[in-house]
Order: C-alpha cells, then structure tokens, then sequence
C-alpha cells in the first residue's frame, strides 16, 4: 500500500505535466496557485452598447521567460460555445510581444473573425450570446511549474550573461478596458496577479530531477510572492 501512492502521484504528475502544453491545451486550468493567476473582477458585453478589451504584453525583463502561455477565461458570462473550450483563449506570449482579447457579442458588425483586421495571431476573440452579459476574467498561466526558474544565457554580442527566467504572471503586463462604443469613451480594468502588483521578492533554493530538463540546483519564487 505503501508503494501504491507514490505510483498513483507520479502518474497524476505526468499527466497533469503533458496537458500544460499551449499546441495541445483548450481549456483554462483550475488552478488556485497565486504565481499562476490573475483576476479582474468585472467584464461585460452588451450588444449595440459595449465590449472588453484585454491587452496582455511580455515587457521582455531579464526575469521572464522569452515565451509565457496563458489562458484568458470569461467567468460568469454566456458563451457562444458555451463550455470551457468556448469560454477561453488560449496562446503563447513571446517577448517583446503585446497581445490583444476581446470579449464581444457573437453578432459584433466590426469586431468578428470577418474582418482581417481581427484575424492575426495576436488577436483572440471571445464571442458572446447576443444578449447583455456581464461577469470577470480569470488568467492563468499554462505552464504547470511557473514558480520554477530555468537558465537563459544572452549571445555573445550581448554580453553572454546567464539569468534564471520564470513563465509566472508576475512577468506579463495586463491591461483592459470596458468600452462604451456610443460615447466613445470606458472605465479601465484592474488586474491582480500580474507584473503590476507581483514581484519576485527574492527566492530560495530548490534542488530538481529532471523539471523541464533541468537537474541539479535552481530558484524558485519565494513562497507568497504575487497575490495571495
């Protein structure tokens, strides 16, 4: 019995493991780990009336990993495809990147996949039944071991420095807007959880076996950093 569970746990750990990859992922993971989520408490889409407008950008910092995959998810709010494929985006922010969601009624005359302007690989839309939804954006990270840094080294030309890097969302800039199309005007979002309010604030060590091709000694975020 004893040799039972560390069986079970290890296959659970592959599993969960072989999921978090962006190519292969289509819905937002529950996950409650505060280096891995960002919340804004308030989204809505109404039709003739308004939308959201999420911008998530990679400020390329020497801490962050040169490519983050995150999932914006739409809670509360009825979908077009109303499940958890249909209430979520989900792609790869590379540095230096910015990325724009949308949250919009399925029946939007401009914003719609349509339009070529909305078509690009750094534009996601999540589409909306045609009635006055309102709810909030969960984001989180689809790395399974944000918290866990990994060696980047810098070309030659640039100095050849090594630096641990993290995928967590204390690296990405988030930002939004409930618009109001009539007036032309909106009210901001505010995101927790992001590089906004998140930091490092130092790190401990960790010895790993094999995480992400990394054996031997490394750092990992501070246990509390980011919202709790």
């Amino acid at each position: 019995m004893k040799n039972i569970k560390p069986l079970i746990l290890f296959a659970l750990f592959g599993i969960l493991t072989f999921a978090q990859t962006v190519s292969g992922q289509t819905t937002a993971r529950d996950n409650r780990f505060s280096n891995q989520l960002a919340v804004s408490p308030y989204a809505q889409a109404v039709p003739n009336d308004s939308y959201t407008f999420i911008g998530i950008s990679h400020p390329s910092m020497d801490t962050a990993s040169s490519a983050i995959g995150v999932a914006v998810e739409v809670i509360g709010m009825t979908t077009t495809s109303n499940n958890a494929a249909g209430r979520a985006q989900i792609f790869t922010v590379d540095a230096g990147e910015t990325h724009r969601v949308f949250v919009v009624n399925q029946s939007h005359a401009t914003i719609n996949t349509s339009n070529a302007s909305f078509t690009d690989s750094r534009t996601h839309i999540i589409p909306t039944v045609d009635s006055a939804q309102f709810g909030s954006i969960r984001v989180t990270t689809v790395a399974s071991d944000a918290n866990t840094s990994v060696d980047a080294t810098q070309s030659a030309a640039d100095g050849g420095a090594t630096f641990k890097t993290f995928e967590n969302l204390a690296q990405l800039s988030m930002w939004g807007i409930i618009y109001v199309e009539s007036s032309g005007s909106g009210f901001a979002m505010e995101f927790v959880g992001d590089m906004q309010d998140s930091k490092l604030a130092g790190s401990i060590g960790q010895t790993l076996s094999g995480s992400r091709g990394v054996t031997g000694s490394t750092q990992i975020t501070r246990p509390g950093a980011g919202i709790n």
